[in-house]
């Protein structure tokens, strides 16, 4: 893994960052200073990005590449949307990590350490605090409206099935 130093003259790496949607209110300071609490990633194929069992404040965005998440060691998805967010729940419940995540090829992720919030104290708190609870409840309404699509699916699939004879 190569970490990548945030430049704010580097437009296409400005450009990348903002392309994410919980990033894309932010200007030019205040990027700056998001940013301070970030990494670039690149990873190479077959690198773990994050270890199941393992406890961390770090949320991460893939920004390009393909991910393979696997639980146990067996692959139950795979993430290759840039933009997708990945490691958010091991942020707002601070369990251990569900599931490992490993590269399929190589791929650039910016992760997000939120354990700087426990150290601000007024004003500054709670905006950031507003920010992140703003991103987390986007994210996790995201995750309900495919939740939802999915078991739905599932819901038609057993119908189909119970309605078929099997003799």
């Amino acid at each position: 893994m190569k970490i990548i130093p945030f430049d704010p003259n580097d437009t296409d790496l400005v450009a990348s960052i903002l392309a994410i949607p919980a990033f894309r209110p932010l200007g030019g300071d205040r990027l700056a200073d998001v940013m301070k609490m970030a990494l670039i990633h690149d990873y190479e194929k077959r690198e773990e990005v994050i270890t199941q069992g393992e406890t961390d404040q770090r949320m991460f965005f893939l920004m390009s590449g393909k991910l393979s998440v696997r639980v146990d060691d067996i692959e139950i998805n795979t993430l290759d949307k840039p933009n997708t967010v990945f490691g958010e729940m091991g942020v707002i419940d601070t369990a251990p990590r569900s599931a490992t995540i490993m590269t399929r090829r190589p791929s650039r992720c910016l992760s997000l350490d939120i354990s700087f919030m426990d150290r601000l104290e007024g004003r500054a708190k709670l905006a950031v605090q507003a920010f992140f609870y703003k991103m987390f409840y986007e994210i996790l309404s995201e995750r309900l409206r495919e939740t939802n699509e999915h078991i739905a699916d599932l819901d038609m699939q057993k119908m189909v099935l119970e309605t078929m004879d099997i003799d």
